[in-house]
């Protein structure tokens, strides 16, 4: 059975990471993961219109849905297997966990009773981008009792994400010869001493914090004439802390932009913070699965923000944790091993069992 389950996990994740499939381009990775659903007994596998890939096992009203993400971000590298390592773009983030979930749902099928259970495991598109997919789901008025978001968490079960705003801030000023002084701040000097602002108020890089950083900055056109850049903005990310909120944010721009002459600034999107309890369903169920496997839970919050953020509207029932180390993520050295899959694969059919004892 073991023996079974290595060859299952190492194949089925080579293949997957075989399909390269950034943000807007998921649909080979999409077919390759659909074949496989089929094959390991899912009652149905689907494809929704935005490319989420949903399979069902199970007809019970109470329910739980496992949530991972298909897409990976962009830069393809070369798909290794090297004894237990697998590597390959998307081997942590997040196709490792997405392999363990459907592994760990097939499993729950021998300790779990399908006629009062069910149970979703779904691979989103797009949570690198513009989380159409998740967006989807809940355009669809997609409900369960209770979520678990697969995102490589190193074995941790993670209770919450911070929020994100992304903030355009333009200034003007009247255009004045270089020779000469300014006939009021040049647009570069506001722009500085704005952001100089919000560097000094939000510049802690805690969960519960909320940090700025500027993505890009603007100030003038043509260096070919002698004259005061009099147009420029800059792009600012906002991670909003768990203990804040956007409109927060908000106030505190709202206040410090008025202060400067032509200034004003735009809110180009936003995703509140999230924040689950560690007496929620879902976490005593991962952590009594942790446990049954061993290991002693420990709870965790990100600085980032995930697909988590937008789906609290499905369930507020919901945490995420899934196999990989994190700090891999996004670079050029993701890999993970076949057991740190099955672990995690283990790990959620054991909180599948959990949930359903504790509902």
């Amino acid at each position: 059975m073991e023996s079974a389950l290595r060859s299952l996990a190492l194949d089925m994740l080579a293949d997957l990471l075989k399909a390269y499939s950034p943000p807007g381009h998921e649909e080979k990775a999409a077919r390759v993961l659909q074949d496989y659903a089929i094959s390991l007994g899912f009652d149905t596998v689907r494809i929704d219109g935005a490319g989420n890939i949903i399979a069902e096992v199970g007809y019970g009203e109470k329910s739980i849905a496992l949530i991972g993400h298909i897409d990976t971000v962009p830069g393809e590298l070369p798909v290794e297997v090297d004894g237990d390592v697998i590597r390959g773009r998307g081997a942590v983030d997040a196709k490792g966990p997405l392999v363990a979930m459907f592994i760990g749902a097939t499993l729950a099928k021998e300790v779990i009773d399908l006629n009062k259970h069910k149970v979703y495991v779904i691979a989103a598109v797009g949570e690198e981008g513009d989380s159409r997919g998740a967006k989807e789901l809940i355009r669809q008025g997609f409900k369960t009792s209770g979520i678990i978001v697969g995102e490589p968490s190193n074995n941790a079960i993670v209770l919450g994400y911070r929020g994100s705003m992304k903030v355009v801030i333009r200034c003007s000023s009247l255009p004045s010869h270089a020779s000469s002084p300014p006939l009021e701040p040049p647009v570069y000097e506001k722009l500085i001493d704005i952001w100089t602002r919000i560097k000094e108020k939000y510049n802690m890089f805690k969960a519960q914090l909320t940090t700025a950083t500027i993505l890009s900055m603007h100030c003038g056109d043509d260096m070919r004439y002698s004259v005061y850049p009099n147009e420029g903005y800059m792009l600012i990310d906002f991670r909003v802390g768990i203990e804040d909120a956007i409109r927060s944010v908000n106030e505190y721009l709202q206040n410090i932009v008025s202060q400067f002459s032509h200034c004003s600034y735009s809110i180009l999107d936003y995703t509140q913070p999230v924040k689950t309890s560690i007496n929620s369903i879902i976490v005593r169920a991962l952590a009594r699965a942790i446990i049954t496997e061993g290991e002693k839970p420990r709870f965790v919050y990100k600085l980032g923000t995930s697909d988590m953020n937008l789906l609290q509207s499905c369930s507020s029932d919901i945490a995420a944790y899934g196999p990989g180390k994190s700090e891999l993520s996004h670079t050029n050295r993701e890999e993970i091993t076949v057991k740190e899959i099955l672990y995690g694969a283990k790990v959620y059919r054991n909180t599948i069992k959990e949930f359903f004892n504790l509902l």
